[in-house]
């Protein structure tokens, strides 16, 4: 395929409906897309296949790279799985600021993945934001470090 083809094919994409997405998903992965995949997540996916493709595809090392990542997400002994999507973000040491009542909290991410707040250690950032606020709140939303869901 040219890169004029492949243009036309991403063009083509951005146009296409969710039945067509589906079809050609169907065609070229030869099996049915997950059925939580929204139209634009298919259209994402099906672009990105078709840039691969046009640039040679995907190297082996990040294809190895991303199979440890799923790997270490997926194994309960693994310590990253343990620390959960978003402590894996941030790295030990990380300090985050919080005001809250009109006071700055400052909560460190600790070796062990743990968090530490007011010198106490806490298994997780939502075991922090309950004590600071007496609520239950998910803690990566509550200190900034997960965006708003949009619909």
């Amino acid at each position: 395929m040219s890169s004029a083809d492949n243009g036309i094919k991403l063009q083509w994409l951005e146009q296409a409906d969710a039945a067509t997405l589906r079809q050609l998903w169907a065609e070229t992965r030869g099996s049915a897309p997950p059925r939580t995949f929204t139209a634009r997540l298919m259209r994402l996916a099906l672009a990105w296949e078709a840039q691969a493709a046009l640039s040679g595809g995907e190297a082996a090392g990040t294809r190895r790279s991303w199979s440890r990542a799923i790997r270490a997400r997926s194994d309960s002994r693994s310590p990253k799985s343990r620390r959960g999507a978003v402590l894996t973000l941030v790295g030990d040491g990380t300090r985050i600021l919080k005001d809250w009542g009109g006071t700055t909290h400052e909560v460190q991410i600790t070796e062990d993945g743990g968090v530490s707040w007011n010198g106490q250690s806490y298994s997780s950032l939502s075991a922090v934001a309950r004590a600071m606020t007496g609520t239950n709140r998910n803690g990566p939303k509550f200190f900034g470090l997960r965006e708003e869901c949009r619909p």
